[in-house]
């Protein structure tokens, strides 16, 4: 059931958007109604229904809002058709492995040192990572 533009010049923006909102909504469980939509998007459940149903003229910053609320963009939804895109399926947070003891102790110390004691610790950890190959974290993944 995939709308094109060129098999259907008909077809409007507004039109688009509908399509797009009432597919995501199909696929994602927990934004399967329009108040779920309206509540998670921050915008007023007219506003959702009216795009959804394709009647009147979504605003670009409410559109961005309800897209953010499946975690798209606004463009997103005035691509046609979103099938092409993977399903969205529930949000899962991903694990996160509980650092080390001695790391966690050191964090510990550094909440509760005086500031003095935390500049001296950062230039010590500064220091440290200048003598070493260290990779910060956030790199490792790109």
């Amino acid at each position: 059931m995939a709308f094109f533009k060129r098999d259907n010049p008909n077809m409007d923006i507004a039109k688009i958007i509908a399509y797009n909102i009432s597919a995501l909504m199909e696929t994602n469980p927990s934004l399967d109604t329009l108040i779920k939509v309206s509540k998670a998007a921050n915008v007023g459940f007219g506003t959702v229904r009216r795009a959804k149903n394709g009647d009147g003229n979504i605003t670009v910053g409410n559109l961005e809002m309800i897209a953010s609320a499946f975690r798209k963009t606004a463009r997103d939804l005035l691509v046609e058709p979103m099938e092409s895109y993977p399903a969205a399926g529930p949000i899962q947070a991903a694990p996160v492995a509980e650092p080390p003891r001695d790391e966690r102790e050191l964090l510990q110390g550094y909440r509760d040192a005086s500031e003095e004691v935390q500049e001296i610790m950062l230039e010590l950890a500064r220091k440290a990572t200048k003598k070493k190959d260290f990779e910060w974290r956030s790199e490792k993944n790109d």
